[in-house]
């Protein structure tokens, strides 16, 4: 019994030295993200949840279904959060669809080493955040604007974008967002959207579209922008309304409208006798006629005359 006793207690020395060799004995502390731009880039971060020790600790990708595409990087403390770690490794090889990888933690842990299995099996088709779309463009015209970009080409039919443009000189918690239609890398938006004479700065990022179940991808940082300004067609209708030029239409049209009220309603009259001095009058060969009848040769004589002539034809 004795005997069976220290078999059975050697064997669960070796089981706890071996678990604890594998990282078993503990739970893993912290937790581990590792995303990869879906070529053969893969970004991990490691936050502990409390002091692990010393280290240094690195990170294996072990290629489940292909010998000898294996890879590793070690993890360094971040200089902007405390208590985070960060490596980059470089696979040999383009992720392809199928790749499966098993991830392992080994460092210096309380004082002694321990590998712990972070990802038994690590698909890289479901920790995916891209690169962001490079070479964006544009161009605007009066009526729209065109804008447009690059990504690898292997990607361009599942993707989905999200495009946000502001003015130059506002912040980008000001922008409007734009969805493009299709996957295509392009987008069109009416040139009415944008003010003339105002420069503008456009933006874009990606990700794997949400229709695709198998996969699963996080928004891809924002790309370099692109800078644009919309044509000046309509500056000149807006400069004819224009305050300035208003009232230097209406001073001239406010002087010319007083000028005629007053030639026609102060100086009618006094035109009108200037403008008939020229007109002939008979005043000079028939004077004492134009003068007893002032003029006025229809109006009948005066009663007098009459009375004279009837006292002279009488004697």
């Amino acid at each position: 019994m004795g005997r069976n006793v220290q078999q059975t207690g050697l064997h669960l020395c070796i089981t706890a030295v071996l678990l604890l060799g594998e990282g078993r004995g503990r739970d893993f502390p912290g937790s581990l993200s590792c995303l990869n731009n879906y070529v053969t880039t893969v970004n991990c971060t490691w936050s502990p949840e409390e002091p692990v020790g010393d280290g240094p600790f690195h990170l294996h990708f072990t290629n489940l279904w292909t010998k000898g595409q294996n890879a590793s990087c070690q993890l360094t403390a971040g200089d902007s959060v405390q208590d985070q770690y960060h490596c980059t490794m470089h696979l040999a090889r383009q992720i392809l669809e199928t790749d499966g990888y098993r991830v392992s933690l080994q460092g210096n842990f309380y004082g002694s080493n321990h590998t712990y299995i972070t990802f038994p099996e690590y698909s890289p088709r479901q920790h995916i955040k891209l690169d962001p779309p490079s070479n964006i463009q544009s161009n605007i015209t009066a009526s729209k604007c065109q804008i447009w970009w690059t990504v690898p080409s292997y990607l361009d039919e599942i993707l989905q974008y999200q495009l946000q443009y502001k003015e130059y000189s506002t912040s980008w918690e000001a922008a409007l967002n734009k969805t493009p239609p299709s996957s295509l890398p392009q987008i069109e938006i009416e040139g009415t959207e944008f003010r003339s004479g105002i420069s503008y700065m456009a933006r874009v990022r990606c990700k794997v579209s949400e229709i695709e179940d198998s996969y699963h991808s996080q928004w891809s940082d924002w790309s370099q922008t692109t800078v644009f300004q919309r044509e000046g067609s309509s500056e000149l209708s807006e400069k004819l309304f224009d305050t300035r030029t208003l009232q230097f239409l209406i001073i001239p049209l406010s002087f010319g409208t007083l000028l005629y009220l007053f030639w026609n309603c102060k100086l009618s009259s006094r035109a009108k006798v200037l403008s008939c001095l020229n007109i002939p009058t008979p005043a000079t060969f028939f004077q004492p006629l134009y003068n007893l009848h002032n003029g006025n040769f229809k109006t009948k004589p005066p009663r007098q005359c009459c009375c004279y002539h009837h006292q002279k034809k009488k004697r």
